[in-house]
């Protein structure tokens, strides 16, 4: 398998934010024997600290200094793992 991303976004002013993105409840599968990868996450930290969690299909209004996380899955992997 992959590794996935991690997408930060700062906000300069208010805004609405709509996010349509999959693999949050089932992950991406692995082939040959392979595991699945992890799941994708999707959360806002606003400015006054607090942490909010995200579906994997959300709207949310966001103000001044809040940020936008979003964590990509990986692909799952190929093959049993051997060393």
């Amino acid at each position: 398998g992959g590794d996935g991303a991690i997408r930060r976004i700062r906000f300069r002013e208010p805004m609405t934010v709509s996010i349509l993105s999959t693999h949050r409840i089932v992950p991406p599968f692995g082939l040959e024997g392979g595991e699945a990868a992890a799941l994708g996450e999707n959360s806002v930290r606003c400015a006054d600290g607090r942490e909010e969690k995200l579906s994997g299909s959300d709207q949310i209004e966001l103000d001044t200094g809040d940020v936008i996380v979003i964590k990509t899955p990986g692909g799952g992997g190929f093959g049993p793992y051997e060393l």
